[in-house]
């Protein structure tokens, strides 16, 4: 006689192994885009020195071809430049002694939601506009100990001493 527990109504009885393979699966396919939906704002292109990308709790060496994510943290060192571009062509290089968050990053054009929100804490940033602030002017904000600047089209370059 076959256990009740595997019986789901139909003619046929299935293993319950393939019933949480299958739940498994499902639960697969219903995080991958919640995963990849905030994944990637751009990557790293060029870098001279030494720097590094903070995410969570992990501290990574920086390279040419790293992707980065919202929350990822960028730093140099004395030696250290980091080139960097994000998903809608928006370009950031990063001086010596440099530390710059990637706070919020949302490119979606098909949805008209755009936001860039990079928090600059010291040392020297290049910034130069992508799509995103000629789409929609008053979505990229640049934060500093000092004041918060933003951007509608442009290109700039700051330094903030100290920290």
């Amino acid at each position: 006689m076959l256990d009740s527990r595997y019986d789901f109504g139909g003619s046929e009885r299935l293993p319950a192994v393939a019933v949480f393979k299958a739940i498994f699966l499902i639960l697969v396919v219903i995080a991958l885009p919640a995963y990849s939906a905030e994944a990637i704002a751009g990557s790293i292109k060029t870098i001279q020195g030494s720097a590094l990308v903070r995410r969570g709790a992990q501290t990574i060496p920086a390279s040419e071809g790293m992707h980065l994510l919202v929350n990822d943290i960028l730093q140099t060192a004395a030696d250290g430049r980091i080139g960097a571009i994000l998903q809608d062509g928006t370009r950031i290089g990063l001086g010596p002694n440099t530390e710059l968050k990637i706070d919020t990053f949302i490119y979606e054009p098909a949805n008209q939601q755009y936001g860039l929100l990079l928090r600059l804490a010291r040392g020297v940033v290049a910034y130069f506009s992508g799509r995103m602030a000629r789409l929609a002017p008053g979505s990229v904000t640049i934060e500093t100990p000092v004041g918060v600047i933003g951007l509608r089209g442009t290109q700039l370059a700051i330094t903030i001493e100290g920290a």
